[in-house]
């Protein structure tokens, strides 16, 4: 199990990297020796989970599969695509589908909108929970874990640079429990403005959080206010579409 977890670990760092990485920067960012990163490299590199350019390595074609399979097998995001495509179509904003890996949100499904977004975000896009359409999956988080990553966050700042105070975002977080969505205005983009809602299991755990993003200039207040009610609402069939991919087929 050791040596598994190590090849996981490995796996993650590939991913984070985003492009091809030295063995000794593997070795750094694993925290293990050379000797052990290049043995698992290699194994990875056999059966096509990692490739080798000049001397770096990066995640291999074999990865692909696995995501692919991941999309189609997956009963949330099944059942969640026809509801973003008609959030997406009825309120002309780019709507997505995000689930928490560790302390930080995945984006598993995004439908545009009739006002697309400026950028583009790939299925797969690892983005942080503690600011934009993420803080409704950090406010469902336990203390206990919310505390864990905020104390390794350190100090944050939003994408203007301004920082955002510990005390100030666990308020926020309250009054998104309390009121069921979070606002992001411009917090992790530039002009940005997203709005989202928890989706949660039979058990009330927050799974997913679905969100409607849109140009600063066209959100205003009230448009905002319904917006919040439209992901509320699709967050809401969502969950009661969900039934954790345990129905026969």
């Amino acid at each position: 199990m050791r040596s598994l977890e190590r090849a996981l670990h490995i796996m993650a760092v590939l991913e984070e990297s985003g492009c091809a990485i030295s063995v000794t920067d593997l070795g750094r960012a694993s925290k293990l020796s050379k000797a052990t990163v290049l043995r698992i490299v290699s194994i990875l590199e056999k059966y096509g989970y990692a490739e080798k350019i000049q001397g770096r390595y990066r995640l291999g074609a074999a990865v692909l599969p696995l995501a692919h399979a991941y999309v189609l097998g997956n009963e949330l995001t099944r059942v969640a695509l026809p509801v973003l495509q008609e959030l997406a179509q009825t309120r002309e904003e780019t709507a997505s589908l995000f689930v928490r890996l560790g302390f930080k949100r995945v984006l598993v499904a995004r439908i545009e909108g009739l006002r697309p977004l400026r950028f583009v975000l790939p299925i797969g896009e690892r983005l942080p929970i503690h600011v934009g359409a993420g803080k409704v999956l950090a406010a469902a988080m336990p203390e206990k874990e919310l505390h864990q990553m905020l104390d390794e966050l350190g100090e944050m700042h939003l994408v203007t640079g301004e920082p955002l105070a510990r005390q100030a975002l666990l308020s926020e977080l309250e009054c998104i429990r309390r009121q069921g969505y979070a606002v992001s205005m411009g917090e992790r983009m530039l002009g940005i403005v997203a709005v989202a809602a928890p989706v949660v299991d039979a058990d009330g755990v927050a799974v997913a959080a679905v969100s409607l993003a849109g140009a600063k200039d066209r959100m205003t207040p009230k448009k905002i206010e319904l917006l919040s009610i439209a992901v509320r609402d699709a967050a809401r069939m969502i969950t009661q579409r969900y039934n954790g991919g345990l129905s026969a087929r």
